[in-house]
């Protein structure tokens, strides 16, 4: 799901800022759960395999064959432990911002946000409206130029495009940043799932899936559209690179001025696109999967703005389902979670509220969760920490036998301009102008 900014449909369940609070009393956060002992869990070893034989067994047989995965999660391991805790202690923080009535700033911010999303009273309430502006800007749209525009907007907020922007350090120069351009459109994790046929059963459900979101949104014909929708996404996969071609770095790093762009692949409104994500400024762009983009760009000449349209309201009410009504909540788990990733269970909407607020006004939350778990001094100490490795470096360096006096002096001007970053910023991000 797309990280945002405080999306629309996120940002419209602070209409519900005003809920009472969700507890009389504000949780003790020092009661939170906290990591057990460290170390190796011998009792976790299967002593009846050999090591020499199996030493993952050996090591991990009777934790596994023990160990029995939630039942509102896909996977689990010691690092989704790690991030159980991690939840229940920012919980603990959202619901003491949350009860705080007279609390100002960033905390009243994140216990606005967090009370409001766990108010679900008011959000299935709302129904379907949070959506009702993306979608007639959607019914707006004449012609494909303009639809290439709305598209751009949507690297900002809920919605889908083609072709995917990004801003980053220069693969090649990484002095500067640059915007990187990616191929896109398809709604199922990968291009397999639209051409091979042991992905059959998913693609009929993800049919079935875009019709029931276009329903809940109102759009009109929605069994027929989710056909061509499914139709005009197997087109766009036939075209678009494997996994295995997308992770060559050479293969991927193809720059293009802007001004070419157009020529090269022709059929698709580029500046109405770059200016709409905010990238307007740029003269000169990385295309990953270039021998790509002109097939799509055909594909999205050739389908008929109508198709568009209607995929465009789909992937905006699938990417905000999660914030919307229990009607569009339910079937986007239904199908996102618990079909493609074989979930058993929802996770229960605290779980779902605390990941919201950290996704999208992280920060806060996190000042006030460091108050609470790492303080100054436990930061100091890694610090510290951190320094003793980087002397012990240096001094290795210093004495490597087999490196010249001048690669020493470029590893060390090297170790020099490493930055340390424990736990959490010197300097918060600011949320004052957030309203």
């Amino acid at each position: 799901m797309k990280t945002l900014w405080l999306g629309a449909a996120s940002a419209a369940a602070l209409l519900c800022a005003a809920a009472p609070a969700l507890a009389a009393n504000a949780p003790d956060l020092s009661k939170a759960p906290r990591m057990g002992p460290w170390g190796f869990d011998m009792a976790g070893r299967d002593t009846s395999v050999a090591p020499s034989k199996d030493f993952f067994d050996y090591a991990n047989g009777t934790y596994l064959n023990k160990l029995e995965i939630p039942a509102d999660r896909s996977r689990y391991g010691a690092f989704d432990a790690l991030q159980e805790l991690s939840q229940s202690r920012m919980r603990a923080v959202a619901e003491k911002s949350a009860a705080n009535t007279k609390a100002t700033g960033d905390e009243a911010k994140l216990g606005a946000f967090y009370r409001s999303f766990m108010d679900e009273k008011a959000v299935n309430a709302l129904g379907a409206k949070p959506l009702a502006t993306d979608l007639a800007a959607i019914r707006a749209v004449k012609t494909h130029d303009e639809m290439a525009g709305l598209m751009g907007g949507t690297m900002r907020k809920f919605g889908g495009s083609f072709f995917g922007s990004y801003v980053h350090d220069d693969a090649k120069d990484p002095e500067k940043y640059t915007v990187y351009l990616v191929q896109g459109g398809l709604g199922l994790p990968d291009r397999d799932y639209y051409l091979e046929d042991r992905f059959k059963t998913q693609k009929a459900a993800y049919e079935a899936y875009i019709a029931q979101m276009l329903t809940l949104a109102g759009w009109e014909r929605p069994a027929e559209n989710a056909k061509a929708i499914v139709a005009l996404e197997t087109e766009i996969a036939k075209v678009s690179w494997t996994r295995a071609e997308r992770r060559d770095d050479d293969k991927t790093y193809n720059p293009f001025e802007i001004a070419k762009l157009s020529q090269y692949a022709p059929g698709f409104a580029w500046k109405q696109y770059m200016d709409a994500a905010h990238l307007g400024k740029a003269d000169r762009v990385v295309v990953s999967e270039n021998t790509a983009f002109p097939k799509i760009a055909a594909i999205y000449a050739n389908t008929p703005i109508e198709t568009l349209k209607a995929w465009s309201a789909f992937n905006l009410a699938d990417q905000a389902a999660p914030y919307l009504s229990k009607e569009f909540d339910q079937a986007n788990y239904e199908f996102r979670s618990k079909t493609l990733s074989g979930q058993p269970l929802q996770q229960p909407r605290w779980k779902r509220g605390v990941n919201a607020v950290d996704n999208n006004i992280g920060e806060a939350l996190g000042k006030l969760y460091v108050e609470a778990y790492f303080p100054a001094q436990s930061k100091a100490k890694m610090e510290a920490l951190v320094g003793d490795i980087r002397t012990a470096m240096k001094t290795r360096i210093d004495g490597l036998d087999w490196m010249s006096p001048e690669t020493k002096v470029k590893a060390q001007e090297k170790l020099a301009k490493f930055r340390v970053k424990i736990a959490y910023p010197d300097k918060w991000r600011d949320y004052s102008g957030l309203t």
